[in-house]
């Protein structure tokens, strides 16, 4: 939904000169699954981030790993939520990226000192703020961005990878007070889906409406989300803008987002075990030197297709482990496709806690007109994104839809097959609405890892050698 107020003038200017993708979607709508697959191009249900502090297999090379073995720098600074410890990270570089500008939760911590940092995770209001003494200088995001623009100026020729994770939005995180106090209420809309789920839906959607005890986004909150942004628009134009001056003629700029947030659609808040467009529709933004400026385009992608995009870009050859496309065909025509599907998983929020919700097994495809939601332990989904772009309607009973919904549900069980869904069985092909695969023991086949990188490991089977 279109925010008029929102005041993100660098975020305009990147897709201003660049290409938007409006039909991007997550792999998981939760933190670290969604961020093993943008760093790793596979799907975090096979890749082994399935769920919040589960890090991806030591088998899965992530971005740095890969593109240093090519010969280029690679630097991270901000959020990693990969390593499997916890939110804010042990402070200890990965992904194979250099650690001189390498600044995670922990990192952040350590230099604020342990009372700034306990203001950092309490603070509520700008009055808040003040008290603290939160200014731009020791805000986590702003600290981020000047690691950032320090790589960029000291890499020189040297062919790199720059990923900077910023934190802000996601809480808790903190913003200058005047951020906090630039947003009134007219700039939070009724949200037209905002309507309570019902009995169409599944139970545990119902569940958390009638816990969590809302019908809309709450207006203190919403407008803090809208000052994050605001704040951390600014540190990215300060980065676009050193890109410019320095790289702007050979770098590509990839912005997007992990996940999205429900801010009350639905009566649902934050993130977890749903598949709506508020959590799955990610912003998706490619500026491409010599590339289409101001265009948007349908065409689908995924996390999964960013690595495999750079590879392409980066004339290295995209080898058969990953399990996404490049999107360099969109990006030479923005009314071309590079993928017919998307696919998102969820399981559980995490692997530390019962807080948020249970193991609960999805597996949700989209071809960027209708969104098939299997919920494996009860009710299921079809919508309509073009009729129903609020996701109003359940449509997966509708006798008008099935040949719709059918078409989804093949598409979808022969890419879990595809990729090898760890959590495949043939339950998620016998649903109540269909019947298209039957219990058995005997009868699958079995495959032999996908080839990898060439400083990947080849196992003995893969190489034709089997012990006898």
């Amino acid at each position: 939904m279109a925010l008029p107020h929102l005041d993100t003038p660098n975020l305009d200017r990147l897709t201003a000169t660049g290409l938007r993708f409006d039909r991007a979607y997550t792999t998981c709508p939760r933190c670290t699954p969604a961020r093993s697959a943008i760093f790793s191009g596979t799907h975090p249900v096979t890749n082994g981030a399935w769920c919040n502090n589960v890090p991806p297999y030591a088998t899965t090379p992530l971005l740095g790993t890969i593109l240093r073995h090519y010969g280029y720098r690679a630097a991270y600074t901000g959020k990693w939520h990969l390593d499997g410890t916890g939110y804010f990270g042990d402070g200890v570089p990965g992904g194979g990226f250099e650690p001189d500008w390498w600044y995670d939760g922990k990192c952040y911590a350590a230099d604020i000192g342990p009372e700034t940092f306990r203001h950092y995770l309490s603070c509520r209001t700008a009055t808040d703020l003040r008290r603290a003494g939160f200014t731009a200088e020791n805000i986590w995001g702003h600290r981020v961005a000047n690691r950032a623009i320090d790589f960029l100026e000291r890499v020189g020729d040297n062919r790199f990878v720059l990923a900077m994770s910023f934190d802000e939005p996601h809480g808790p995180c903190v913003a200058p007070p005047e951020y906090w106090e630039k947003f009134t209420a007219a700039d939070l809309p009724p949200r037209p889906n905002r309507k309570p789920v019902g009995a169409d839906r599944p139970l545990l959607q119902q569940i958390q409406q009638q816990q969590a005890n809302t019908t809309g986004m709450d207006p203190s909150g919403g407008l803090r989300f809208l000052g994050y942004n605001s704040f951390i628009d600014r540190e990215i134009g300060c980065v676009i803008d050193t890109v410019q001056r320095l790289h702007g003629d050979d770098t590509m700029i990839i912005y997007t987002s992990d996940h999205g947030d429900m801010l009350g659609a639905h009566g649902l808040v934050g993130k977890g075990p749903m598949m709506y467009e508020e959590l799955c529709n990610i912003p998706f933004i490619v500026r491409l030197p010599g590339g289409p400026q101001g265009a948007t385009t349908s065409a689908l992608a995924s996390h999964t297709d960013i690595v495999p995009t750079i590879l392409d870009f980066a004339g290295i050859e995209r080898p058969e482990c990953l399990q996404g496309v490049s999107l360099r065909p969109v990006l030479a025509n923005p009314q071309g496709t590079a993928r017919e599907t998307a696919l998102v998983s969820f399981s559980r929020f995490a692997i530390n806690h019962d807080d948020w919700g249970e193991f609960y097994p999805i597996r949700c495809l989209t071809d960027g007109r209708h969104k098939l939601v299997i919920n494996l332990f009860e009710t299921d989904e079809l919508y309509d994104l073009a009729t129903d772009p609020g996701e109003m309607t359940n449509l997966i009973n509708d006798p008008a839809h099935h040949g719709a919904r059918d078409r989804l549900h093949d598409a979808l069980l022969a890419e879990m097959d595809r990729i090898r869904d760890p959590f495949r069985s043939f339950r998620w092909g016998h649903r109540a609405w269909r019947q298209v695969r039957q219990p058995f023991y005997f009868g699958g086949r079995r495959r032999d890892r996908p080839t990898g990188f060439p400083f990947q490991t080849k196992s003995l089977e893969a190489t034709g050698v089997t012990a006898g």
